[in-house]
């Protein structure tokens, strides 16, 4: 459902037409999910890969992600998939298509000009967790991999939700 309603926010679908619409449903079988979904909801990822993680964050009850965080470089600017800018740590999740490379380019290219980006994001002062598809099926172990970058009163302060954590684990 995160999915489906960051797609949405996206392509320019209005958040408060959205809401109305479930407001006029009053108290039918789903609305209170679809209106926590909505909430949760950010036009700013650009995969089902990061909507995916930014769940799995708010399962376990980490603070929400900023999307698309400007990092100022001595190479430009560049943008992580989301992240806490206050805290300096990032989030990028990454799929294959990074690294396969745009149409000319060969892999190794590709693999070149992200490793240029990590290393300028790194020496701003940046810590970055990489996440693929593999570390999503490991959630638990994913969040104690965030958390240890993050302050230890993030950590103590968390509030999962078993609901989300089940849907997360299946378990």
């Amino acid at each position: 459902g995160l999915v489906v309603a960051d797609s949405f926010l996206a392509s320019g679908v209005d958040r408060a037409a959205v809401r109305s619409g479930l407001d006029e449903r009053g108290r039918c079988n789903g609305v209170r999910l679809a209106r926590l979904v909505l909430d949760a909801a950010d036009g700013g990822a650009e995969s089902p890969g990061e909507s995916h993680l930014r769940f799995v964050l708010w399962a376990y009850g980490l603070p929400r992600p900023e999307t698309q965080v400007r990092i100022s470089t001595h190479r430009g600017d560049y943008w992580a998939d989301l992240g806490w800018s206050r805290w300096r740590v990032v989030l990028e999740y990454d799929g294959l298509g990074k690294y396969r490379g745009d149409a000319g380019d060969d892999s190794h290219e590709a693999l070149i000009r992200e490793k240029r980006r990590h290393d300028a994001i790194q020496e701003a002062g940046y810590r970055i967790v990489r996440v693929t598809k593999y570390d999503l099926r490991r959630p638990d172990d994913l969040v104690r991999r965030i958390l240890a970058l993050l302050p230890r009163e993030v950590a103590e302060s968390l509030t999962p939700s078993r609901e989300l954590i089940l849907l997360c684990t299946g378990r």
